[in-house]
């Protein structure tokens, strides 16, 4: 990602993070053919990976220089206040997603929608699934990245300063902390329901991380070089990768006594060849002119918007995604339906990003009016 000067923001990151956007809500909707075209179906990564990863680079852009000019404190604040804020809107976002699909179900009289994600807890254990909504330990399926994202948040102050003026550093706690959790099955319970998070934060803090170190160098204008060996190499895996998937090669062999996250596929643990084919990924389309394109090109400023304002885009996506799964499913599927269904939640998504641009940048015009 060679960009722009010291000091603007990167579009490259915003621009990423909406496709990345775009793409959960895609595959959020199960079974509509253009779920074919994500980026699961073209190597062992998705787009949480780059989500998480990118998350990490903004957060750099975000809240080291508070760190750097001395003001952990006041940065250590700033970044559990966004947690606070994402903590929030998880808590409306699950109430919303069930009263969707109790709609449903009251609807159809078919209590299966609520079982389909796990949220039938609301409605058969209400008290301990508060106390699970609360403390985040209920984990609906579909409804556990924000999450992940809270967790790695409250982790975010000591990867800093960890990482700030020692990025080896950094990169070597959060990386041994990953290997501690691969060896120890470190995870968080789920509550009310018996179980561990799917989504593992003290194995996908270390994504986190790496993307704190890639936005520390941009942010200091300093980039990866283009190293023929490397690119080679990353090229190469991610061709194999996506010959792997796309030739529906599986293999049930156990390869013990080597570690299981070295040779499997495990989303919830990021296994190596998930976190590698990321990097690989991200690698390979960092060699590209991407900020000069951006900056050129009006007709992407829709996605860096929808990066821009990730937060709200999300909540609103997965909300549609949800009504989309009940719609589809009580209506039935085919190509018109999926077709009109995905346009009208992408088309939704970018209205959101764009009021919200636009409310951005007329806010920020006021000052400078008075």
């Amino acid at each position: 990602m060679s960009g722009p000067q010291r000091g603007r923001r990167y579009l490259a990151v915003d621009f990423w993070r909406g496709i990345a956007l775009l793409t959960i809500f895609v595959d959020h909707v199960p079974g509509n053919v253009f779920e074919r075209l994500t980026q699961r179906n073209f190597g062992f990564s998705d787009a949480t990976e780059i989500f998480v990863l990118l998350a990490g680079t903004a957060a750099a852009f975000a809240y080291m220089p508070r760190f750097a000019n001395g003001e952990a404190l006041g940065g250590a604040f700033r970044i559990l206040q966004r947690a606070f804020q994402i903590y929030m809107a998880h808590i409306v976002l699950v109430v919303c997603c069930a009263a969707i699909l109790t709609s449903a179900v009251t609807m159809t009289g078919d209590v299966r929608f609520l079982e389909a994600i796990h949220l039938d807890v609301l409605v058969d254990n209400t008290v301990p699934a508060l106390v699970g909504l609360t403390t985040l330990t209920m984990q609906p399926d579909y409804l556990n990245i924000l999450p992940l994202y809270i967790v790695v948040l409250a982790m975010a102050p000591a990867l800093i300063w960890l990482t700030l003026n020692h990025p080896l550093r950094g990169l070597l706690a959060s990386g041994g902390l990953y290997v501690a959790t691969q060896f120890l099955w470190l995870n968080l319970p789920t509550y009310p329901l018996p179980g561990t998070w799917f989504f593992n934060p003290f194995a996908w803090q270390l994504l986190f991380t790496i993307g704190l170190v890639i936005g520390q160098s941009m942010k200091q204008g300093r980039t990866l070089p283009t190293n023929p060996i490397l690119l080679g190499l990353a090229g190469a895996y991610l061709l194999a990768a996506l010959l792997w998937v796309q030739t529906g090669f599986y293999f049930t062999r156990d390869f013990s006594p080597v570690p299981h996250f070295i040779w499997a596929f495990d989303k919830t643990n990021l296994s190596l060849p998930r976190l590698l084919h990321a990097l690989a990924l991200v690698y390979v389309v960092s060699r590209l002119p991407m900020e000069k394109w951006l900056a050129d090109n009006r007709f992407t400023a829709p996605f860096i918007f929808l990066g821009r304002h990730s937060l709200p885009v999300f909540c609103v996506g997965t909300v549609l995604a949800l009504t989309f799964q009940m719609f589809r499913a009580i209506v039935g599927a085919s190509l018109p339906i999926d077709t009109l269904l995905i346009g009208a939640g992408l088309l939704a998504q970018f209205a959101v990003a764009g009021v919200l641009e636009w409310h951005r940048i007329g806010t920020s015009r006021k000052p400078a009016i008075a």
